[in-house]
């Protein structure tokens, strides 16, 4: 994956997420319709919770590995729940505002990045890197798989998919 590739989709898929959501419309922002009784305000959180994960094991170079034994790491699931309940309470305009921010830091990460930087793992030489996806596809799986993924539960929700 280059790194223009990587933020045409990223930007393309994010267009689309965000067009969606202006249809959406504000009042209908904050009601429990999606799955598990999330509101599209509910998605953006966690969209924007799971972008800053991405960010921070980027950043910080830290290989996405599987726990040392007899140590669990919380399930996606959890994660999950963990922002949810994190970010119900938030104000509509505080989670749009922190999902812009989000995504361009996100975007200007992709930008600074080498074409080898994308290729490589997090933590490239350390024990358990081996068990980390490329970074570009790090970051993808975190952005436009992670938008497109919430697009199709937004649109069958409205009836457009």
């Amino acid at each position: 994956m280059t790194r223009s590739g990587l933020l045409a989709n990223i930007r393309r898929d994010r267009a689309q997420l965000d067009a969606l959501v202006a249809r959406v419309g504000e009042a209908r922002m904050t009601g429990p319709a999606l799955d598990g009784g999330w509101s599209v305000k509910d998605v953006l959180a966690h969209i924007s919770a799971w972008e800053k994960i991405c960010l921070a094991l980027v950043r910080n170079n830290t290989p996405v590995d599987p726990p040392p034994p007899g140590v669990t790491r919380p399930s996606t699931d959890l994660i999950n729940e963990r922002i949810y309940e994190g970010s119900r309470d938030r104000r509509l305009d505080d989670v749009v505002a922190d999902a812009q921010r989000s995504y361009a830091e996100l975007l200007a990460l992709v930008e600074g990045l080498s074409e080898s930087r994308l290729k490589a793992v997090l933590g490239d030489g350390q024990e358990g890197a081996e068990a980390s996806p490329p970074v570009g596809q790090l970051i993808s799986d975190n952005s436009d798989g992670h938008y497109r993924e919430h697009i199709a539960q937004i649109e069958r929700w409205l009836g457009v998919a």
